[in-house]
């Protein structure tokens, strides 16, 4: 198990290294477009409050061009990274835009995923409630013990379903079959993936402590940190997890959805 762990640990940190290079070699057009998200969010949300009194049919309209925008620029982020991750040539601009059938696949995945999220929100709720015959507080059923296993089966579906916007995005699979593919490929890689998300989240946990301990200035640091290094180095870094599982991959080109759930 030991020597397990050191390999996971050594892949991990071999990614890091392999993602810290490439952001370094072209850190503008990745930290341009992360950039770019940010405005997007914020300009969004700006609006939303200048126009409040302004006609529900122009807020409507707005909602529904900086929700287009936000996550187009997502999936161009993505294209980028991935193409950075493989070594491949540029597309040209047009080949990092993504199709409207793709944006509607990326989207329709969204909505999936929260579907998966209150179903398993729902379903905890109904595991926890035979805790209470045993003389376990409501309180703490639902303010401590609920969310923690929540929070660890999200974690679980989150590793074995984040990669469905790659597959949408390379590949122009809907979003059932992109479903299907990151099962597949995540699947004996559980752990491998906990790492390196442990590894993007610990300079986040760190802001978060440092606020809470009352370090102010640690925390302006780490946020800057954030920012500007770690957000940007996440696409790249799920990129070049992406690729080397895709060069590792031995299923068919249907994986079944039963047989790669476990």
């Amino acid at each position: 198990m030991l020597d397990y762990l050191k390999d996971i640990t050594f892949k991990a940190n071999d990614v890091f290294l392999r993602a810290i290079d490439i952001l370094m070699r072209n850190y503008v057009s990745i930290a341009g477009l992360c950039f770019l998200l940010f405005v997007t969010s914020n300009l969004s949300t700006f609006l939303a409050i200048y126009l409040d009194s302004y006609s529900i049919f122009l807020k409507i309209f707005l909602l529904l061009l900086f929700v287009g925008l936000y996550f187009s620029l997502q999936l161009v982020l993505l294209k980028n990274a991935i193409v950075l991750a493989k070594g491949d040539r540029s597309p040209g601009f047009w080949g990092y835009v993504p199709s409207f059938s793709q944006f509607l696949f990326y989207i329709l995945g969204l909505i999936l995923y929260s579907l998966i999220a209150l179903v398993i929100y729902s379903l905890m709720y109904v595991l926890c409630f035979p805790l209470l015959f045993l003389g376990i507080g409501m309180d703490t059923v639902r303010y401590e013990i609920h969310p923690f296993l929540t929070g660890v089966v999200m974690l679980f579906i989150l590793i074995r379903t984040t990669f469905f916007p790659f597959f949408i995005i390379e590949h122009g699979f809907n979003t059932f079959k992109s479903y299907k593919f990151s099962l597949a490929m995540t699947k004996g890689n559980v752990f491998r993936l906990l790492m390196i998300i442990l590894l993007i989240a610990s300079t986040h946990l760190l802001q978060i402590g440092s606020e809470v301990l009352g370090y102010q200035l640690v925390s302006k640091i780490l946020s800057l940190v954030n920012s500007f290094v770690i957000i940007p180095l996440v696409s790249v870094v799920m990129s070049i997890v992406y690729v080397d599982m895709m060069k590792a991959y031995k299923g068919g080109e249907d994986p079944s959805l039963m047989d790669n759930i476990i």
